[in-house]
């Protein structure tokens, strides 16, 4: 699969909608403004396209741009996963904020996900003394 990977500043309203229902982040599309707003207020937020031009993938972050950045969201429509999308998004992320002391994702997912976090060379806090993914 054929994968592009950018920073957007200018977001399509459904199909952000779309791409977080088709994960399952209800929570985040009860309230499409705030969603929006929490996007546009962000540091960075990556998408990835495919081949088409479809969105299949989104990161993004909350950051001072120097010393911490924090992952904030790191989505990927399910059809999509499995074929680079993630690991596309996770490899900018980590070339953007390769200088800051602390790259951090806070999740209470497990499973694929976590395995995911482990191959993206994250790790437990419990084993850093940092907050690289946990559960609460």
């Amino acid at each position: 699969m054929e994968i592009v990977v950018a920073a957007e500043h200018t977001l399509d309203r459904d199909e952000i909608v779309d791409l977080y229902d088709s994960v399952g982040w209800t929570a985040y599309t009860a309230d499409v403004d705030q969603l929006m707003r929490a996007l546009a207020g962000s540091h960075l937020v990556l998408t990835a396209r495919d081949g088409t031009g479809a969105l299949v993938g989104l990161a993004r972050t909350i950051s001072d741009g120097e010393s911490v950045c924090y992952v904030q969201d790191i989505l990927v429509r399910p059809a999509a996963q499995r074929h680079g999308v993630g690991r596309a998004l996770m490899d900018e992320l980590r070339s953007v904020y390769g200088h800051c002391r602390m790259f951090l994702l806070t999740t209470d997912a497990d499973g694929d996900a976590g395995a995911f976090y482990r191959a993206s060379g994250l790790v437990p806090h419990a084993e850093r003394g940092l907050i690289a993914y946990s559960r609460p």
